[in-house]
Protein backbone atom coordinates (compact mmCIF):
# COMPACT_ATOMS: atom_id res chain seq x y z
CA UNK A 1 0.00 0.00 0.00
CA UNK A 2 1.24 3.39 -0.76
CA UNK A 3 2.34 5.57 1.92
CA UNK A 4 0.79 8.85 3.14
CA UNK A 5 2.77 11.39 4.10
CA UNK A 6 1.57 13.41 7.35
CA UNK A 7 2.61 17.02 9.01
CA UNK A 8 1.17 17.94 11.87
CA UNK A 9 0.75 21.56 12.61
CA UNK A 10 -0.37 22.27 15.92
CA UNK A 11 0.41 25.41 18.52
CA UNK A 12 0.53 22.80 21.43
CA UNK A 13 3.66 20.81 21.92
CA UNK A 14 1.70 18.27 24.02
CA UNK A 15 -1.00 17.62 20.98
CA UNK A 16 1.79 17.29 18.49
CA UNK A 17 3.19 14.36 19.98
CA UNK A 18 0.37 12.82 20.89
CA UNK A 19 -1.36 12.98 17.20
CA UNK A 20 2.22 12.01 16.40
CA UNK A 21 2.36 8.62 18.85
CA UNK A 22 -1.65 7.98 17.15
CA UNK A 23 -0.47 7.38 13.74
CA UNK A 24 3.06 5.52 14.86
CA UNK A 25 1.84 2.28 14.67
CA UNK A 26 0.01 2.72 11.01
CA UNK A 27 2.18 1.37 8.62
CA UNK A 28 0.89 3.32 5.61
CA UNK A 29 1.01 6.21 6.66
CA UNK A 30 3.86 7.66 7.87
CA UNK A 31 4.65 11.57 9.66
CA UNK A 32 7.71 13.96 8.30
CA UNK A 33 7.19 16.46 10.40
CA UNK A 34 5.66 18.80 12.87
CA UNK A 35 5.60 22.81 13.32
CA UNK A 36 3.87 24.94 15.50
CA UNK A 37 3.25 27.81 13.45
CA UNK A 38 2.51 28.74 9.73
CA UNK A 39 6.28 30.32 8.89
CA UNK A 40 7.67 26.86 10.40
CA UNK A 41 4.69 25.01 8.06
CA UNK A 42 5.79 26.83 5.02
CA UNK A 43 9.35 25.94 5.64
CA UNK A 44 8.65 22.42 5.58
CA UNK A 45 6.53 22.61 2.61
CA UNK A 46 9.47 23.95 0.73
CA UNK A 47 11.68 21.42 2.07
CA UNK A 48 9.17 18.14 1.88
CA UNK A 49 6.51 16.20 -0.54
CA UNK A 50 3.47 15.29 2.32
CA UNK A 51 0.09 14.29 1.44
CA UNK A 52 -1.58 15.08 4.09
CA UNK A 53 -1.60 18.28 6.92
CA UNK A 54 -3.31 18.52 10.04
CA UNK A 55 -3.91 21.56 11.37
CA UNK A 56 -5.12 22.96 15.00
CA UNK A 57 -7.52 25.58 14.66
CA UNK A 58 -5.64 27.55 17.05
CA UNK A 59 -2.42 27.84 14.94
CA UNK A 60 -1.49 31.37 14.89
CA UNK A 61 -5.01 32.03 16.25
CA UNK A 62 -6.37 31.00 12.88
CA UNK A 63 -6.17 27.85 11.53
CA UNK A 64 -8.60 28.12 8.18
CA UNK A 65 -6.77 30.99 7.18
CA UNK A 66 -3.52 28.87 6.96
CA UNK A 67 -5.91 26.03 5.77
CA UNK A 68 -6.74 28.54 2.65
CA UNK A 69 -3.14 29.13 2.18
CA UNK A 70 -2.40 25.76 1.56
CA UNK A 71 -5.42 25.07 -0.75
CA UNK A 72 -4.21 28.66 -2.57
CA UNK A 73 -0.45 27.38 -2.87
CA UNK A 74 -0.69 23.85 -3.17
CA UNK A 75 -3.55 22.44 -4.01
CA UNK A 76 -2.73 18.72 -4.05
CA UNK A 77 -1.92 19.02 -0.28
CA UNK A 78 -5.29 17.78 1.29
CA UNK A 79 -5.83 19.82 5.01
CA UNK A 80 -8.00 18.44 7.65
CA UNK A 81 -8.50 20.47 10.53
CA UNK A 82 -8.34 19.58 14.23
CA UNK A 83 -11.86 21.81 15.85
CA UNK A 84 -12.54 22.04 19.78
CA UNK A 85 -16.42 21.70 18.44
CA UNK A 86 -18.47 21.00 15.52
CA UNK A 87 -21.72 22.60 14.23
CA UNK A 88 -23.02 23.14 10.93
CA UNK A 89 -20.79 27.35 10.73
CA UNK A 90 -18.06 24.87 11.38
CA UNK A 91 -18.29 22.84 8.28
CA UNK A 92 -18.80 25.44 6.30
CA UNK A 93 -15.73 27.64 7.54
CA UNK A 94 -13.92 24.07 6.63
CA UNK A 95 -15.69 24.06 2.91
CA UNK A 96 -14.87 27.69 2.38
CA UNK A 97 -11.16 27.45 2.67
CA UNK A 98 -11.08 23.85 1.32
CA UNK A 99 -10.28 21.91 3.84
CA UNK A 100 -11.38 17.68 3.15
CA UNK A 101 -12.16 16.92 6.62
CA UNK A 102 -12.97 18.40 10.23
CA UNK A 103 -12.14 16.06 13.27
CA UNK A 104 -12.91 17.08 16.53
CA UNK A 105 -10.78 16.96 19.77
CA UNK A 106 -10.37 14.49 21.54
CA UNK A 107 -10.62 11.96 18.59
CA UNK A 108 -9.56 8.27 18.89
CA UNK A 109 -6.68 7.17 16.87
CA UNK A 110 -9.22 5.16 14.15
CA UNK A 111 -10.92 7.93 13.54
CA UNK A 112 -7.43 9.78 12.51
CA UNK A 113 -6.67 7.46 10.66
CA UNK A 114 -10.09 7.32 8.76
CA UNK A 115 -10.01 10.70 8.36
CA UNK A 116 -6.59 10.62 6.78
CA UNK A 117 -6.87 7.71 4.50
CA UNK A 118 -10.49 8.76 3.23
CA UNK A 119 -9.35 12.56 2.91
CA UNK A 120 -6.16 11.54 0.49
CA UNK A 121 -7.96 8.54 -1.43
CA UNK A 122 -10.89 11.41 -2.56
CA UNK A 123 -7.89 13.87 -3.36
CA UNK A 124 -6.22 11.34 -5.29
CA UNK A 125 -9.36 10.25 -7.34
CA UNK A 126 -10.31 14.56 -7.72
CA UNK A 127 -6.65 14.45 -9.30
CA UNK A 128 -7.81 12.12 -12.03
CA UNK A 129 -4.38 10.96 -12.27
CA UNK A 130 -1.80 10.05 -10.09
CA UNK A 131 -0.52 13.88 -8.70
CA UNK A 132 2.97 14.97 -9.38
CA UNK A 133 5.18 14.03 -6.30
CA UNK A 134 7.38 17.25 -7.39
CA UNK A 135 6.05 20.24 -4.96
CA UNK A 136 7.37 22.52 -7.04
CA UNK A 137 5.59 21.40 -10.07
CA UNK A 138 2.51 21.41 -7.95
CA UNK A 139 2.96 24.57 -6.82
CA UNK A 140 4.12 26.29 -10.28
CA UNK A 141 0.86 24.66 -12.05
CA UNK A 142 -0.94 27.19 -14.21
CA UNK A 143 -4.49 27.08 -13.37
CA UNK A 144 -7.09 29.15 -14.92
CA UNK A 145 -8.78 32.50 -13.45
CA UNK A 146 -12.16 31.46 -11.35
CA UNK A 147 -14.66 34.58 -11.62
CA UNK A 148 -17.80 33.25 -9.56
CA UNK A 149 -20.75 35.74 -9.70
CA UNK A 150 -22.98 35.29 -6.64
CA UNK A 151 -25.92 37.31 -4.69
CA UNK A 152 -28.41 35.80 -2.38
CA UNK A 153 -31.02 38.68 -3.65
CA UNK A 154 -32.66 37.14 -6.53
CA UNK A 155 -33.57 39.24 -9.64
CA UNK A 156 -30.59 41.56 -9.41
CA UNK A 157 -28.90 40.05 -12.76
CA UNK A 158 -26.45 37.92 -12.09
CA UNK A 159 -26.99 35.41 -15.16
CA UNK A 160 -27.01 38.40 -17.27
CA UNK A 161 -23.54 40.04 -15.73
CA UNK A 162 -22.34 36.22 -16.02
CA UNK A 163 -22.93 35.87 -19.55
CA UNK A 164 -22.28 38.87 -20.75
CA UNK A 165 -18.41 39.17 -18.56
CA UNK A 166 -17.87 35.71 -20.11
CA UNK A 167 -18.10 37.16 -23.82
CA UNK A 168 -16.15 40.19 -23.01
CA UNK A 169 -13.79 38.21 -21.63
CA UNK A 170 -13.51 36.39 -24.64
CA UNK A 171 -13.77 39.14 -26.80
CA UNK A 172 -10.71 41.56 -24.96
CA UNK A 173 -8.13 38.40 -24.24
CA UNK A 174 -8.69 36.13 -26.84
CA UNK A 175 -7.94 33.51 -24.53
CA UNK A 176 -10.14 30.38 -23.50
CA UNK A 177 -13.02 31.19 -21.65
CA UNK A 178 -16.43 28.64 -20.02
CA UNK A 179 -19.11 29.52 -18.67
CA UNK A 180 -20.39 27.11 -15.77
CA UNK A 181 -24.31 27.61 -14.48
CA UNK A 182 -24.25 26.38 -10.70
CA UNK A 183 -27.92 27.55 -10.15
CA UNK A 184 -28.58 24.05 -10.14
CA UNK A 185 -32.63 24.03 -9.64
CA UNK A 186 -33.12 27.33 -11.67
CA UNK A 187 -30.06 28.49 -13.99
CA UNK A 188 -30.67 29.72 -17.86
CA UNK A 189 -27.61 30.90 -18.81
CA UNK A 190 -28.04 28.70 -21.53
CA UNK A 191 -31.63 30.14 -22.48
CA UNK A 192 -29.51 33.71 -22.24
CA UNK A 193 -27.57 32.50 -25.00
CA UNK A 194 -29.93 30.74 -26.66
CA UNK A 195 -28.19 27.64 -26.65
CA UNK A 196 -30.36 24.50 -26.50
CA UNK A 197 -27.96 21.89 -24.42
CA UNK A 198 -27.07 18.73 -25.63
CA UNK A 199 -26.16 17.99 -22.18
CA UNK A 200 -26.07 19.30 -18.66
CA UNK A 201 -24.44 19.21 -15.19
CA UNK A 202 -26.18 16.28 -14.47
CA UNK A 203 -24.81 14.52 -17.41
CA UNK A 204 -21.09 14.89 -16.25
CA UNK A 205 -22.15 13.59 -12.74
CA UNK A 206 -23.34 10.28 -14.09
CA UNK A 207 -19.46 10.15 -15.61
CA UNK A 208 -17.55 11.62 -12.45
CA UNK A 209 -15.38 8.29 -11.99
CA UNK A 210 -14.31 8.65 -15.97
CA UNK A 211 -14.04 12.22 -16.35
CA UNK A 212 -11.06 14.00 -17.75
CA UNK A 213 -10.19 17.35 -19.80
CA UNK A 214 -11.13 15.78 -22.90
CA UNK A 215 -14.72 14.04 -21.64
CA UNK A 216 -15.44 17.54 -19.98
CA UNK A 217 -15.14 19.49 -23.70
CA UNK A 218 -17.34 16.90 -25.35
CA UNK A 219 -20.21 17.90 -22.45
CA UNK A 220 -19.33 21.54 -23.13
CA UNK A 221 -21.68 23.45 -25.34
CA UNK A 222 -19.61 25.90 -27.66
CA UNK A 223 -21.17 29.12 -28.05
CA UNK A 224 -20.66 31.96 -31.40
CA UNK A 225 -19.16 34.38 -29.14
CA UNK A 226 -16.28 31.58 -28.73
CA UNK A 227 -16.73 30.88 -24.95
CA UNK A 228 -17.56 27.16 -24.01
CA UNK A 229 -21.17 26.89 -21.66
CA UNK A 230 -21.41 24.25 -19.24
CA UNK A 231 -25.53 24.15 -18.81
CA UNK A 232 -27.47 24.00 -15.35
CA UNK A 233 -29.84 21.00 -15.11
CA UNK A 234 -33.27 20.77 -17.28
CA UNK A 235 -35.02 19.26 -14.06
CA UNK A 236 -34.78 20.43 -10.26
CA UNK A 237 -35.06 17.10 -9.33
CA UNK A 238 -31.72 15.67 -9.92
CA UNK A 239 -29.84 18.87 -7.82
CA UNK A 240 -30.02 16.39 -4.90
CA UNK A 241 -27.76 13.99 -6.23
CA UNK A 242 -25.17 16.66 -6.82
CA UNK A 243 -22.32 16.90 -4.34
CA UNK A 244 -20.17 19.18 -3.29
CA UNK A 245 -17.26 16.69 -3.81
CA UNK A 246 -18.75 16.74 -7.52
CA UNK A 247 -18.32 20.50 -8.45
CA UNK A 248 -14.87 20.83 -7.16
CA UNK A 249 -13.51 17.77 -9.39
CA UNK A 250 -15.38 20.14 -12.70
CA UNK A 251 -14.36 23.31 -11.44
CA UNK A 252 -10.54 21.80 -11.18
CA UNK A 253 -10.68 20.22 -14.61
CA UNK A 254 -12.22 23.58 -16.19
CA UNK A 255 -9.11 25.81 -14.36
CA UNK A 256 -6.93 23.03 -15.93
CA UNK A 257 -8.48 23.30 -19.75
CA UNK A 258 -9.13 27.41 -19.80
CA UNK A 259 -7.87 30.60 -18.68
CA UNK A 260 -10.80 31.97 -17.48
CA UNK A 261 -13.56 30.17 -15.82
CA UNK A 262 -16.98 32.37 -14.94
CA UNK A 263 -19.56 30.51 -12.49
CA UNK A 264 -23.19 31.49 -12.49
CA UNK A 265 -24.63 30.99 -8.89
CA UNK A 266 -27.61 30.60 -7.27
CA UNK A 267 -29.28 33.13 -4.54
CA UNK A 268 -28.12 31.46 -1.54
CA UNK A 269 -25.09 30.24 0.28
CA UNK A 270 -25.48 26.13 0.58
CA UNK A 271 -23.01 23.23 0.27
CA UNK A 272 -22.80 21.67 -3.71
CA UNK A 273 -21.87 24.84 -4.52
CA UNK A 274 -19.38 26.19 -1.54
CA UNK A 275 -16.22 24.67 -4.15
CA UNK A 276 -17.00 27.66 -6.63
CA UNK A 277 -16.46 30.11 -3.64
CA UNK A 278 -13.53 28.59 -2.63
CA UNK A 279 -11.67 28.64 -6.13
CA UNK A 280 -12.54 32.06 -6.49
CA UNK A 281 -10.40 34.73 -7.56
CA UNK A 282 -12.90 36.96 -7.78
CA UNK A 283 -16.13 36.72 -6.18
CA UNK A 284 -18.56 39.26 -7.65
CA UNK A 285 -21.18 40.42 -5.92
CA UNK A 286 -23.76 42.03 -7.50
CA UNK A 287 -25.85 44.60 -6.42
CA UNK A 288 -28.70 47.10 -7.71
CA UNK A 289 -29.54 50.20 -6.52
CA UNK A 290 -32.10 49.97 -4.17
CA UNK A 291 -32.96 49.69 -0.07
CA UNK A 292 -33.58 46.01 -0.05
CA UNK A 293 -30.55 44.60 -2.16
CA UNK A 294 -28.52 46.93 -0.23
CA UNK A 295 -29.51 45.45 3.09
CA UNK A 296 -29.06 42.05 1.65
CA UNK A 297 -25.72 42.66 0.32
CA UNK A 298 -24.46 43.76 3.41
CA UNK A 299 -26.04 40.51 5.54
CA UNK A 300 -24.00 38.93 2.64
CA UNK A 301 -20.58 40.32 3.20
CA UNK A 302 -21.17 39.82 7.03
CA UNK A 303 -21.47 36.07 6.54
CA UNK A 304 -18.69 36.27 4.56
CA UNK A 305 -16.94 37.75 7.25
CA UNK A 306 -17.99 35.74 9.71
CA UNK A 307 -16.76 32.55 7.63
CA UNK A 308 -13.68 33.87 7.72
CA UNK A 309 -13.78 34.65 3.41
CA UNK A 310 -10.86 36.95 1.98
CA UNK A 311 -12.33 39.88 1.54
CA UNK A 312 -9.42 40.92 -1.33
CA UNK A 313 -11.14 38.19 -3.28
CA UNK A 314 -14.49 40.09 -2.91
CA UNK A 315 -15.72 42.87 -5.49
CA UNK A 316 -18.95 44.62 -5.63
CA UNK A 317 -20.48 45.01 -9.15
CA UNK A 318 -23.59 47.80 -9.10
CA UNK A 319 -25.82 46.59 -11.96
CA UNK A 320 -29.07 48.58 -13.26
CA UNK A 321 -27.03 52.24 -12.15
CA UNK A 322 -29.04 55.07 -12.90
CA UNK A 323 -27.38 58.96 -13.02
CA UNK A 324 -30.82 60.35 -11.97
CA UNK A 325 -32.25 57.94 -9.77
CA UNK A 326 -33.13 58.24 -6.01
CA UNK A 327 -29.96 56.18 -5.01
CA UNK A 328 -26.43 57.38 -6.20
CA UNK A 329 -22.91 55.50 -7.10
CA UNK A 330 -21.96 57.31 -3.57
CA UNK A 331 -24.49 56.02 -1.88
CA UNK A 332 -24.15 52.17 -2.88
CA UNK A 333 -20.34 52.85 -1.97
CA UNK A 334 -21.08 54.53 1.29
CA UNK A 335 -23.14 52.23 2.44
CA UNK A 336 -21.36 49.14 1.69
CA UNK A 337 -18.25 50.84 3.02
CA UNK A 338 -16.28 49.66 0.12
CA UNK A 339 -15.73 51.39 -3.64
CA UNK A 340 -17.06 49.46 -6.76
CA UNK A 341 -14.93 47.47 -9.18
CA UNK A 342 -17.61 48.42 -12.13
CA UNK A 343 -21.29 50.10 -12.89
CA UNK A 344 -23.29 48.92 -15.15
CA UNK A 345 -25.78 51.10 -16.57
CA UNK A 346 -29.69 50.58 -16.61
CA UNK A 347 -30.19 50.13 -20.28
CA UNK A 348 -33.94 48.29 -19.59
CA UNK A 349 -35.02 48.39 -23.65
CA UNK A 350 -31.44 46.64 -24.79
CA UNK A 351 -31.50 44.30 -21.79
CA UNK A 352 -34.92 43.47 -22.92
CA UNK A 353 -34.09 42.91 -26.46
CA UNK A 354 -30.84 40.75 -25.25
CA UNK A 355 -33.07 38.75 -23.49
CA UNK A 356 -35.62 37.89 -25.85
CA UNK A 357 -33.26 36.96 -28.98
CA UNK A 358 -30.87 35.53 -26.43
CA UNK A 359 -27.78 37.34 -27.50
CA UNK A 360 -25.26 38.77 -25.26
CA UNK A 361 -25.53 42.75 -24.81
CA UNK A 362 -22.16 43.09 -25.79
CA UNK A 363 -22.87 41.66 -28.60
CA UNK A 364 -26.08 42.98 -30.02
CA UNK A 365 -24.51 46.84 -29.10
CA UNK A 366 -21.37 46.90 -29.53
CA UNK A 367 -20.89 50.76 -29.14
CA UNK A 368 -23.41 51.39 -26.33
CA UNK A 369 -22.08 52.09 -22.68
CA UNK A 370 -23.89 49.08 -21.26
CA UNK A 371 -21.33 47.11 -23.31
CA UNK A 372 -18.24 49.47 -23.14
CA UNK A 373 -18.44 49.07 -19.24
CA UNK A 374 -18.69 45.15 -19.76
CA UNK A 375 -15.47 45.23 -21.68
CA UNK A 376 -13.74 47.99 -18.88
CA UNK A 377 -15.02 45.06 -16.15
CA UNK A 378 -13.46 42.48 -18.42
CA UNK A 379 -10.03 44.14 -18.82
CA UNK A 380 -10.02 45.21 -14.93
CA UNK A 381 -10.50 41.14 -14.37
CA UNK A 382 -8.00 39.72 -16.79
CA UNK A 383 -4.84 38.14 -15.00
CA UNK A 384 -1.60 39.88 -15.32
CA UNK A 385 1.58 37.84 -16.40
CA UNK A 386 2.47 36.38 -12.64
CA UNK A 387 -1.52 35.04 -12.53
CA UNK A 388 -2.68 37.95 -10.09
CA UNK A 389 -6.15 39.73 -11.35
CA UNK A 390 -6.04 43.54 -11.69
CA UNK A 391 -9.77 44.53 -10.56
CA UNK A 392 -9.45 46.76 -7.51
Amino acid sequence: MEVIKVVVVEKDQEERVAITNMLSNVEYIKVIGDAENQEQTFDLLENSDPDVLIIGVDIDENGYKLAEKIAGEYPGICTIIAETEMGEETLRKAMFVGAKDVIVQPFTPSRLVDSIYRSYQTEKKKQGVQRDKNPTLRKQAKQGQVITVFSTKGGVGKTFVSTNLAVSLAEVTGEKVVLVDLDLDFGNAALALNIMPRYTISDIINDIRNLDRDLMESYLIPHKSGIKVLPANSTPQITEFITADHIQIILRILQSSFDYVVVDMPARFYEPVMPAFQAADILMLITTPDVATLRNIKASLLTLHDLNYPRKKIKILLNRAESRGEIRVKDVETTLNTSLAGIIPAEYKMVLSSLNKGDPVVSLYPRAKISRNFLELARKSMSNENGQLKVN
